[in-house]
């Protein structure tokens, strides 16, 4: 009885653990083509509220879309996230499905980071940086 009550609550501490390593809050920046930022989605509360877009750029290689936006942690605390880049046609249409990885980033206290990123072809004219903690 003991033994089966055992393997019942590691059974139940096992799927607790996974079950929060599944949990993928993603909060979504879009930085216009004249340099607003604006929330577009959210599913972090904490992360929308601590992150912020200070400043992007827009520029191009060639004829690939070039982005630096520096990401500003305004809480107290050290943040630690990975994000990635999301590239839109003229359309809205998203191009490269997962053409990127994930990339860890930490930001401490009160710090700014920038990340930067080239199109992956000449059809993005917008994208979006995607925060996921």
């Amino acid at each position: 009885m003991r033994r089966e009550l055992a393997r019942i609550i590691s059974g139940v501490m096992v799927f607790g653990a996974l079950s929060a390593c599944a949990v993928n809050e993603t909060a979504t920046v879009q930085v216009g083509a004249d340099g607003t930022t604006s929330i577009i989605e959210s599913n972090s509360g904490f992360l929308s509220a601590s992150l912020s877009i200070a400043d992007s750029k827009v520029g191009y290689s060639g004829d690939l879309m070039r982005v630096q936006a520096t990401i500003q942690n305004d809480s107290r605390s050290d943040l630690s996230f990975r994000y990635k880049f999301k590239w839109l046609d003229g359309d809205g249409f998203e191009i490269a499905i997962d053409g990127r990885p994930w990339t860890p980033l930490t930001i401490t206290a009160y710090e700014s980071k920038s990340v930067q990123a080239v199109a992956p072809n000449p059809t993005a004219k917008a994208f979006k940086i995607l925060i996921q903690d």
